[in-house]
């Protein structure tokens, strides 16, 4: 990281001729000022034509900018010009793109620089780019040969909306669903199972770190307090979006730990009955240098999807469907498409010869058009385990019939609490007439609560046919 003041190579800054200083103008790009910060940069150059210093900082404002193949030949004119420290810049946009022995040759460049110019004592930095290169590599050998049949680009904080799940695969939800009081922290998603009984969700601990949280449903049908699923799971950093595979063994989630690209990765784990082991990076094409989370696998129709910003749209970001394999097959390490496979520049390019996916993008559409149809309308336990959550999913019409007297007094309640708590709040700050209304709403409050619980166990008796276990 240049330091503010100092040049690239160690030197201190000046400043332009009738404009920004050198160090102002990196203050810029830091806070985002990155149309600023290119005025002052042209302007610089009019003036200094030969200051790598200048074009140093026109190479990271790129950067700022999600331009890095622009910002490639800046910090190229930049080392051509004297600044050796944009070769670790070149390194570092080369292990991005998956260049890994570019990334080497860069770095190597920078070794050698500073052995010819002890002198001056300049510190080595390239270490710190180690780690990444390392993994990378590493990744780089088993990337995962997998079909990526489409693509969509939604709204990040609508991204949910295109995750299209059978039941069977169980439900991503908002975190508003889960019983009052229970902590959550945003963003997160709300993972539910098939049957209803089991939620996993992440929100943050003492240390502000997101941790794996579940909540499992009782006999009664109350909800359990909810637990931590492993705190190692994040090792040391956040843990967060949640899927569980029907067999109750395989989760995924995301986290940003040591063992990441950059930003989310994709992790799996297994239980082995008593908790969940070590979790192990998912690998490519999944996880890039930029944040991935959210794989979701339903094996009923057989689509995966994950989200990634590695196209760094902005608020926007990028929804991959894929086809699992029943085994995992890795790309030929030899193959001249493994960087491009790897990074899904083309999803075309994962596609078999003769590619048909009618089937599978009839299957989602039917998902799609029965979204409506499916759309949760309340949830409602029953005694033997079973969560209904729309009028037609009750055999008896009678129950259903009672279902909807049910919701419309449960919504007549919440707004009389709602009001309630309105007059108790104008009581508080010493209006006292209040007081007789508060009095006669808490007295209806009572007996509306007291004719739910009696409806609801009308609904579960006619629905049971009088067997309520």
């Amino acid at each position: 990281m240049t330091v503010a003041g100092i040049t690239a190579d160690g030197a201190p800054k000046a400043a332009t001729k009738g404009g920004k200083s050198m160090t102002e103008i990196e203050l810029m790009i830091r806070r985002g000022a990155l149309d600023e910060a290119t005025e002052a940069l042209d302007s610089a150059a009019a003036a200094q034509p030969k200051n790598a210093e200048i074009d140093y900082l026109r190479g990271k404002c790129l950067v700022a900018s999600n331009n890095d193949a622009a910002a490639v030949k800046a910090f190229t004119e930049a080392n051509r010009k004297g600044s050796n420290n944009a070769l670790l810049d070149l390194a570092e946009i080369a292990i991005r793109e998956y260049r890994v022995d570019d990334a080497d040759d860069y770095i190597d460049s920078y070794k050698a620089y500073l052995t010819k110019n002890k002198r001056k004592k300049l510190p080595d930095n390239s270490g710190d780019l180690a780690p990444q290169l390392m993994r990378t590599r590493s990744m780089l050998d088993r990337v995962e040969k997998i079909v990526v049949f489409d693509s969509i680009v939604v709204d990040k904080d609508e991204f949910l909306s295109a995750y299209r799940l059978s039941p069977e695969a169980g439900a991503l939800l908002d975190p508003e669903v889960l019983p009052a009081g229970v902590d959550f922290s945003d963003p997160t998603v709300v993972y539910r199972t098939e049957d209803g009984r089991e939620m996993l969700w992440g929100a943050q601990n003492d240390e502000s770190l997101f941790t794996l949280r579940s909540m499992h449903r009782l006999a009664d049908n109350s909800w359990e307090e909810p637990e931590a699923v492993g705190d190692h799971l994040g090792m040391g950093s956040d843990a967060n979006y949640p899927f569980l595979m029907p067999d109750g063994v395989t989760l995924y989630f995301a986290s940003d730990n040591e063992e990441s690209l950059g930003g989310l990765d994709i992790f799996i784990s297994r239980n082995n009955g008593t908790e969940f082991l070590q979790p192990q990076n998912v690998g490519m094409p999944y996880n890039s240098p930029y944040d991935d989370y959210m794989l979701a696998i339903d094996e009923l129709t057989g689509v995966g999807f994950w989200a990634s910003d590695r196209n760094r749209l902005g608020d926007k970001i990028t929804i991959y469907m894929f086809i699992p394999g029943q085994s995992r097959v890795n790309v030929d390490i030899d193959d001249p498409q493994l960087a491009d496979l790897a990074s899904l520049r083309s999803i075309r390019d994962t596609w078999p010869d003769n590619a048909d996916f009618s089937n599978i993008r009839k299957a989602l559409d039917g998902l799609s058009a029965n979204r409506n149809s499916r759309a949760q309308q309340f949830e409602f336990p029953l005694s033997d385990g079973r969560v209904l959550t729309r009028y037609n999913q009750f055999t008896s019409s009678h129950a259903a019939d009672m279902m909807r007297q049910y919701v419309s007094l449960s919504k007549s309640t919440d707004e009389a609490r709602q009001r309630l708590d309105a007059l108790r709040l104008q009581y508080g700050k010493g209006d006292t007439s209040t007081g007789p209304e508060i009095l006669s709403m808490e007295r209806d409050i009572a007996d509306a609560e007291a004719q739910l619980k009696r409806v609801a166990n009308d609904i579960i008796r006619s629905e049971m046919g009088g067997n309520v276990k």
